[in-house]
C-alpha cells in the first residue's frame, strides 16, 4: 500500500530523467541534507548506484529563507520539473534594501531560486523517492573507515542495558559524508576533530504563523502588500525579512554574547533580539514581540578554517557541504556551493569511473577548493559592509564601503559558472596535474583574484581593528 508520502509526492507523474551509462559505482551517502540529496539525484542522473543514510527519524527541516544562485540553474534543468517546483514558492525572489530606520535604499538583485529551506529540502527529498534511491532513517554514522577498494561506516550500535553488541558496517566503493559540521569523517580525513571556531555573531531566527503577525496593528499595516522580502542594515547588526505565503520569517545577525548555542533545535524567547535593534524602524520590534518561544533560536554561526584536503587518504570517503566547509548566511551562496559541489563529484566520478575513483574524489576537491574558500570569504566580507556600511553614503564615498547599498550581495564570478560543465572540461588537466606534477590553474574564482590561503582568525583581527579586507581580482 503506498505511504501517504507517496500519494503527496508532487513529481508523481513527472517523467524519470534519461541516465548515463552505468559507472558500475555503489556510493553510499551519509547525510540527507541540501548536499546529500542533491548529490543523490546528480550521481543517480550520471549512472551510480546510491544509497542515503540519516541520523535522523525522519526529516523535518526549518524554514528559514535559502537564495539559490544562478550557478546551480543549469544542471537543474535536467531534472524534468525540479526547477518550476522551485520556483512556485511563496518567496520572491528579489526585495528591497533598507536602513535600519526604515529608508529604502536599493532593490536586492534578483536570485535565481528563492524559497524556504523546508520547501527545498522537501522537494529534493521527494524527487530521491520519485527516483527510487533508498533512504535510511536513523541510522547515525559514528565512525568511517576504507581499505584500498571500499570505504563504509560504522552504525551506532542500539543494545539495551549498556550491552555490547557488534554495530553495524554500510560499505561502498564510495563514502559521500554529507552529514554536516558535526560528520565523524574528520578522524579519517585529517587524522583529528578540528574544532569549530566562533565567528563572533550569532542569528537570532523564527518562522512562524501570518496571522500571529498580522494580528498586531503596526505589522499589519507594514506588511499589508502580499508575499514580500526586506533586508535592513544597522549599527552592528543586519536583519532579512519576508512574508511568504502563510509565514513570517525573520533571521537577525548580531555580535555574539555568549549566550547563543551552536543548536537549531534550542528554543529561546525571541525578545533576547530586541536589545539588537534598538533605534530600528518600529515593526522590527513589533515583528520580533510576535514570534513565539517554540519557533525561535538564537544560533552561534561557527566557522572552521578553509582546509585544502576534504578527502580520506585512499580517497574514498569525500565530505560535501557543510562537512567539508561551513558558510555565514550573508554568502548567500552556502546551499549553492554545497549543491555545486554535488554535481562536481557527480560528473568526476562519471568521468573516473569505478577504476579510478579515488583519482576522480581528488580531482573534484581539487576543483572545488580554490571556489569554495573564495565564496567563505566573500560572505565574511559582506558581512563587514552590511554591520559598518555608510548610513548616509556621499558621493565620495569609497565603491567598496557602498557596495553593499546596490543589492548585490554575490558576484558574477558565482552567478556565471556551470559545476557540471566546469567538472567537464577541466578533468582531464585536473588529473593530468595530480599524476604527474603538470601545470593547472582553477579558472572559476574571482577574475585576476591571486588564490591565498586565509584563517577564521585572520578574518576576525581585521573585525576587530575596523579595517577593510583588501583582495586583487574582480569580486563583484
Amino acid at each position: 500500500m503506498p505511504s501517504a508520502t507517496a500519494k503527496l509526492n508532487p513529481f508523481e507523474n513527472t517523467p524519470v530523467f534519461e541516465r548515463y551509462p552505468s559507472s558500475g559505482l555503489d556510493i553510499l551517502v551519509v547525510g540527507g541534507g541540501i548536499a546529500g540529496l542533491s548529490f543523490a539525484i546528480e550521481a543517480c542522473r550520471k549512472g551510480h548506484q546510491v544509497r542515503i543514510i540519516d541520523r535522523r527519524p525522519h526529516f523535518e527541516d526549518y524554514g528559514d529563507m535559502i537564495a539559490i544562485q544562478e550557478s546551480v540553474v543549469q544542471t537543474l534543468k535536467a531534472w524534468p520539473d525540479f526547477l518550476d517546483r522551485c520556483r512556485e514558492g511563496p518567496v520572491p525572489t528579489t526585495g528591497m534594501v533598507y536602513k535600519h530606520t526604515g529608508e529604502a535604499v536599493n532593490e536586492i538583485k534578483s536570485f535565481a531560486i528563492s524559497t524556504t529551506r523546508a520547501i527545498l529540502h522537501n522537494l529534493l527529498h521527494q524527487y530521491v523517492l520519485h527516483l527510487g534511491i533508498s533512504v535510511r532513517h536513523s541510522a547515525r554514522a559514528v565512525e568511517y573507515f576504507e581499505d584500498a577498494d571500499h570505504a563504509g561506516v560504522i552504525l551506532e550500535g542500539e543494545g539495551d542495558h549498556n550491552e555490547k553488541i557488534e554495530r553495524e558496517k554500510l560499505v561502498g566503493d564510495v563514502v559521500v559524508a554529507a552529514d554536516g559540521i558535526g560528520s565523524r569523517s574528520w578522524n579519517l580525513v585529517l587524522g583529528k576533530k578540528e574544532q569549530p571556531i566562533s565567528s563572533g555573531f550569532a542569528m537570532v531566527r523564527s518562522t512562524y504563523p501570518l496571522e500571529r503577525a498580522l494580528a498586531n496593528p503596526v505589522m499589519a499595516a507594514s506588511w499589508c502588500h502580499g508575499n514580500e522580502a526586506r533586508m535592513l542594515y544597522g549599527p552592528g547588526a543586519h536583519m532579512v525579512t519576508a512574508r511568504a505565503g502563510d509565514r513570517m520569517i525573520f533571521m537577525l545577525t548580531h555580535k555574539d554574547n555568549e549566550t547563543s548555542v551552536e543548536d537549531w533545535a534550542k528554543p529561546t524567547d525571541p525578545k533576547v533580539a530586541l536589545p539588537y535593534v534598538q533605534g530600528w524602524v518600529p515593526w522590527v520590534h513589533e515583528m520580533i514581540k510576535a514570534a513565539p518561544d517554540e519557533g525561535t533560536v538564537d544560533y552561534k554561526l561557527m566557522w572552521r578554517n578553509p582546509r585544502e584536503k576534504w578527502c580520506s587518504p585512499g580517497g574514498r570517503v569525500i565530505q560535501i557541504g557543510d562537512a567539508a566547509h561551513t558558510f555565514l548566511p550573508t554568502s548567500a551562496s552556502g546551499a549553492t556551493m554545497a549543491m555545486e559541489d554535488g554535481y562536481s563529484l557527480a560528473t568526476c566520478l562519471q568521468l573516473g569511473g569505478k577504476s579510478n575513483a579515488p583519482l576522480a574524489v581528488r580531482v573534484h576537491n581539487k576543483l572545488r577548493f580554490e571556489r569554495v574558500t573564495c565564496a567563505q570569504k566573500m560572505g565574511f566580507k559582506t558581512r563587514e559592509k552590511l554591520h559598518h556600511a555608510d548610513l548616509d553614503p556621499s558621493p565620495n564615498t569609497s565603491p567598496d564601503s557602498s557596495s553593499v547599498l546596490t543589492g548585490a550581495l554575490v558576484g558574477d564570478w558565482v552567478l556565471r559558472h556551470d559545476p557540471e560543465q566546469y567538472a567537464y572540461e577541466m578533468y582531464g588537466r585536473c588529473a593530468n596535474h595530480l599524476l604527474t606534477g603538470a601545470p593547472f590553474e582553477n579558472s572559476n574564482y574571482p577574475p585576476g583574484h591571486t588564490f591565498k590561503l586565509w584563517t577564521v582568525q585572520e578574518m576576525l583581527a581585521v573585525a576587530d581593528r575596523h579595517e577593510s579586507i583588501q583582495d586583487d581580482g574582480d569580486w563583484k
